[in-house]
């Protein structure tokens, strides 16, 4: 018996239980002008560096809706 079925079992559906909380709920539809903008900004420094700059953006974009 191997280690994963050990841990497991021998079907994959524990294991499909056990990552479901890993994925990710659901995302908001991105816009692609933001992106863009972002990626031009920061896309040489890191892909976290674009998503913090895609954050700040639509918070600036966005802001004004919950005033």
């Amino acid at each position: 018996m191997g280690f994963f079925d050990i841990l497991f079992g021998r079907t994959s559906e524990p294991a499909k239980k056990l990552f479901a909380k890993f994925r990710r709920k659901s995302q908001a539809p991105t816009d692609p002008d933001l992106l863009k903008i972002a990626k031009d900004r920061k896309g040489h420094i890191s892909r976290k560096a674009v998503h913090a700059e895609y954050n700040r953006l639509i918070v600036e974009k966005y802001a004004h809706d919950k005033a």
